[in-house]
């Protein structure tokens, strides 16, 4: 027999194997009972069913896992392959494209002008009042987030990360968390109700941080989900989408590295309706509480969204490769200074945008070099046609196009 959902074997089998079914994959060799209990919910209404969340160690969902920890190191191998000054740069612009899906995910409205503006304020110690800030800061140093210790943590995770983008009316009324009822609805009907009072909800909150301590179960399964069940828990009457898929992200980071963990969100936003059907096929009272295929859908979204870091990474060190040749030719033997600095200008280019800009200081910064040989330098790069003025202050400048389609035809 196939590996199925048992809310589909319940319209195949009779009631007796269905049953028997269950009894079965609950008590297999590779079912993984979580202790993490959750109520029935059908056609837009709590039941009177509770279930524990259990999964099973099927062979598709081992080979999803060690898919996963290979493409990890992978994007490691690949990273290192990195000229070190664009590192940060590149990892950057994955935060910004995260923090732009996980907004576009809740209907939070956000340009990635805006998200790169707040991170340069957050990078230049501004004052903190720019919109985005905490979701920025938190992304940059989202592998040193410390494990959930207390249920004070998710209070302070929400705090820092999406408290200001909440309006008043939706900022938690409890000590901690809400107190009232919440309800999720997708404009069409009602999805998930949350758990019914701060009581409860720190009480479940509890239980999800012995959970993720729990090293009998395996790491990738374990932090899915516990993703899963914050969101069922829902704390907070708005923003439980965007803390909760940083929780994952968190763990995820710490667990395989940085890269992977944050393209989750990114990954999600292209895959919406697989996403969310996930999570809602979970509390039906034909399920059972299994998440077996709750996990494969979470496993092929991560693998989704590592597919597409190594495919950019992989084809931008094509790019690299191409333009190391280029820096050898005989015009750049007697302009040391000016080869390192177009390189540089030019490898940013292409691992994090077509049109970045970059100063005066910024060129200092990445190269070492003095002001007046900067300035000597792109005074030259300019004159000679390989890169355009753009500000004057500050003075910036960008490759221009005639120069990187000569180099790296389209």
């Amino acid at each position: 027999m196939n590996y199925e959902k048992l809310s589909k074997l319940f319209y195949k089998i009779d009631a007796d194997s269905y049953d028997k079914e269950f009894i079965k994959r609950k008590s297999s060799y590779g079912s993984y009972s979580t202790s993490l209990t959750v109520r029935g919910f059908r056609k837009g209404h709590l039941t009177n069913d509770s279930f524990e969340l259990f999964y099973v160690n099927t062979h598709e969902l081992m080979k999803l896992n060690n898919e996963v920890l290979l493409n990890s190191s992978k994007i490691s191998s690949l990273i290192r392959q990195l000229p070190k000054f664009v590192v940060k740069p590149y990892f950057n612009k994955l935060i910004i494209n995260e923090a732009q899906s996980n907004n576009e995910i809740e209907g939070i409205r956000s340009t990635k002008k805006e998200l790169k503006e707040a991170l340069n304020a957050l990078e230049q110690s501004e004052p903190q009042h720019k919109r985005f800030v905490g979701l920025m800061k938190t992304y940059q140093f989202i592998d040193q987030i410390d494990s959930f210790k207390s249920v004070r943590d998710f209070r302070k995770l929400y705090d820092e990360l999406v408290a200001d983008e909440i309006v008043a009316e939706d900022a938690p009324d409890g000590e901690l968390f809400r107190r009232g009822y919440v309800e999720v609805n997708d404009g069409n009907r009602t999805t998930h109700i949350g758990i019914s009072s701060e009581q409860k909800i720190t009480e479940a909150l509890d239980a999800l941080i012995d959970y993720l301590d729990d090293e009998s179960h395996p790491q990738l399964y374990r932090y899915m989900v516990a993703h899963y069940y914050y969101e069922y828990i829902h704390p907070f009457y708005d923003g439980n989408g965007r803390t909760g898929r940083l929780i994952v992200g968190s763990y995820l980071s710490s667990y395989l590295e940085k890269y992977s963990a944050i393209t989750f969100s990114y990954a999600v936003n292209k895959n919406k309706e697989k996403y969310y059907k996930a999570l809602e096929e979970i509390p039906s009272p034909l399920n059972r509480g299994e998440m077996t295929f709750y996990l494969i859908n979470m496993l092929e979204l991560l693998l989704s969204g590592q597919k597409g870091i190594i495919e950019d990474l992989e084809f931008n060190l094509m790019k690299l490769n191409r333009i190391k040749n280029y820096m050898k030719s005989d015009q750049w033997v007697d302009y040391k200074d000016e080869r390192e600095l177009f390189y540089i200008i030019i490898t940013i280019n292409v691992f994090v945008n077509d049109h970045v800009m970059l100063s005066v200081q910024e060129l200092m910064k990445i190269s070492g070099k003095s002001r007046h040989i900067v300035n000597k330098v792109m005074d030259y790069l300019e004159e000679q046609g390989f890169v355009e003025l753009t500000s004057r202050r500050p003075k910036s400048y960008k490759i221009s196009e005639d120069c990187l389609e000569e180099i790296l035809p389209s």
